[in-house]
């Protein structure tokens, strides 16, 4: 059993060391976060605009944490800031935190969110070709293919293709 928590300030300093704890295993497949992202000061500059993004319903940035209160992931909602109604969904799970459901059991509570509280009706969630585990996670919640963008980014010198798959509130 899991729960979501939106960011706030005072649980962002929880972020910054989930983060920093796990900073080499994201970078192997992800783009590593901005130089200054892991100066505390900085961080807690950059928190303050998140939070403002929150309050105007830009973003919405979740806290993954696990029974016993442990940050296992983070999961996010970035809101198209055409329509309103259609956010980006991105998710991270700590290294030592994999393969044991987190990531599905929180895409499924932030999909209900959205549809039920955010007033989203379309989610989109890309992630590389090669990522199984995710793209098992986005069909377990019935997210469905979109499309297949090249060369979409360039992580560690490699370029990587990602797939693209969305899913619709009926």
């Amino acid at each position: 059993m899991i729960s979501l928590e939106l960011m706030s300030k005072e649980n962002s300093i929880d972020i910054y060391f989930f983060e920093k704890e796990n900073q080499k295993y994201f970078e192997q497949n992800l783009l590593p976060r901005a130089i200054n992202y892991f100066d505390l000061l900085s961080f807690k500059e950059m928190t303050n605009e998140w939070l403002v993004e929150q309050d105007n319903h830009e973003v919405y940035m979740h806290l993954i944490r696990d029974f016993q209160g442990v940050i296992v992931g983070r999961i996010n909602l970035i809101v198209d800031g055409n329509d309103k109604k259609t956010a980006e969904l991105g998710y991270r799970i700590g290294e030592h935190y994999t393969n044991l459901g987190y990531a599905s059991e929180a895409v499924k509570i932030v999909l209900d969110r959205a549809f039920n509280s955010y007033g989203l009706n379309k989610i989109i969630a890309g992630t590389a070709i090669d990522n199984i585990a995710s793209k098992r996670v986005l069909e377990k919640n019935g997210f469905i293919f979109s499309k297949i963008i090249e060369n979409d980014l360039q992580i560690n010198n490699k370029w990587i293709h990602t797939e693209v798959f969305e899913i619709t509130n009926l």
